[in-house]
């Protein structure tokens, strides 16, 4: 068995890959393009410490601290580093597919039968009991579908920097589309029931939409977030991803509750009743049920990054609230009447938390791009990687001028499986970190070091 070319983990370095105080920064036999290594701290790598968490209990790590193991041998120079104008240009800046398990495409398939059962519930019932013609229905549908493609459009914008499984999305937006809705409908209607007896007419017609709707809503919207944790943790790995998960599972929500309501009142007012219904629920309040199951799965995504999967399972019921205190206070302002001035200051008071909720977006995609280059940094520091290429995968520009570059050599494809893969790598990075070295986790990582070293090649050899 050949020596490491690489020093001891005990020597120079402490067990979290960073040099020992005073200790000399070069070291005999390291790899060609670390002939000098050296020790760069990428942004602020405190925002994302796992470090303070409980030793005892049920919240204490179950594995202990995973550490970055050197390679077994000197990675080959990187044939990014040598495009000198590149790399020094996104030196300046600031900061496939994934395959699924098979419990996700099970959970998919039945999730997809379930929507189709309760569209063709609701479908039946509107046709029993409407007086006016079945025809209709479909246009509602699909004006409740306009308002689901442009969350689902959005989406996609934000989930560009380490896109999630497919597979997953869509079981987002049928979890809220199906199960959440068809459940909601029915305890909202026992509790309006049990409202009734206990207060008469008025109170139940004050408590369903004030007080049980906002509770049993997000609570039903929620325990999607918490399916997707718990088959596909692996791809749920920070605020980010809660929000892409539960503005999804929002929108499937509003889907089919929009179709409910511009049926109903497609029975009394007609066409020009759901047209006014569509602009109003569809145009200007498209982000409601969005925004109230996003701030539910930012807040269990932000934990379970920081303190790991058992405290963001902890963390579900304190996260229901501020998304139930949004819906309940809407709820309330839209039952109080009060005439134009009153509407008109509601949604405008909608349209800043709109805009609120798109600047959050933006902030959380450049939080995860900067979390990419601190965890991706770790790796640089241990020899699997350059400096160069950090700042190449985890920049926006840097990737950029990487599939540029790459493509001059025909070598794009293999750029962005390198790029998609390095951000996968990250994340793994900070759940070990976070959870502990959970071997299956472990295994994770080593695969992807694998295909980050078999990426590299092909790169060198398509630039030879």
């Amino acid at each position: 068995m050949s020596q490491s070319p690489y020093p001891p983990q005990g020597g120079q370095y402490m067990p979290n890959g960073r040099p020992r105080p005073g200790a000399q920064q070069s070291a005999p036999g390291a790899p060609s393009f670390q002939a000098q290594p050296r020790y760069i701290d990428y942004g602020n790598p405190r925002a994302y410490d796992t470090s303070v968490r409980p030793t005892s209990g049920l919240t204490a790590a179950r594995f202990a601290p995973a550490q970055i193991q050197r390679p077994d041998q000197a990675q080959p120079q990187s044939a990014w580093s040598t495009q000198t104008r590149r790399v020094q240009e996104v030196s300046q800046e600031g900061t496939k597919v994934p395959t699924v398990s098979i419990v996700v495409w099970i959970a998919l398939i039945m999730l997809g039968f379930a929507l189709l059962f309760v569209l063709g519930y609701f479908f039946l019932d509107f046709v029993i009991n409407a007086s006016s013609s079945p025809v209709w229905w479909p246009v509602t549908a699909f004006l409740a579908g306009v308002s689901l493609v442009v969350i689902a459009g959005i989406i996609l914008l934000a989930d560009r920097w380490d896109p999630q499984p497919i597979p997953l999305l869509l079981i987002a937006i049928f979890w809220g589309a199906a199960i959440a809705a068809f459940s909601s409908y029915w305890l909202n209607s026992l509790n309006g029931l049990i409202f009734y007896l206990i207060g008469g007419e008025g109170f139940s017609n004050f408590a369903t939409p004030v007080i049980s709707a906002p509770l049993v809503e997000e609570t039903t919207k929620g325990l999607g977030l918490l399916l997707l944790m718990l088959i596909a943790r692996r791809y749920f790995n920070g605020p980010l991803d809660g929000l892409i998960y539960g503005t999804l599972i929002g929108g499937g929500f509003a889907f089919t509750e929009n179709i409910l309501y511009y049926s109903r009142i497609l029975e009394g007012l007609g066409g020009q009743g759901v047209l006014v219904l569509f602009i109003m629920r569809g145009v200007l309040n498209i982000f409601g049920h969005a925004i109230y199951t996003a701030c539910t799965g930012i807040i269990v995504g932000f934990v379970v990054r920081k303190w790991g999967t058992v405290i963001g399972l902890l963390s579900f019921i304190p996260a229901l609230i501020p998304g139930m205190l949004l819906h309940g206070l809407w709820n309330l302002t839209a039952g109080m009447g009060g005439g134009i001035g009153l509407m008109v200051l509601m949604y405008a008071a909608q349209a800043l938390l709109s805009l609120l909720f798109l600047i959050t977006i933006v902030v959380l995609i450049w939080d995860e791009s900067r979390l990419t280059r601190v965890r991706l940094g770790d790796y640089a520091n241990q020899g699997w990687l350059t400096h160069e290429e950090v700042d190449m995968l985890a920049t926006w520009k840097g990737r950029r001028e990487g599939k540029r570059w790459a493509d001059t050599i025909g070598a794009k494809p293999v750029m962005k499986r390198f790029i998609r893969e390095s951000a996968d790598l990250a994340s793994i990075r900070q759940r070990l970190l976070a959870d502990g070295a959970n071997p299956k986790v472990v295994q994770v990582e080593r695969n992807l070091l694998q295909r980050l070293t078999t990426n590299r090649q092909e790169l060198l050899s398509h630039a030879r």
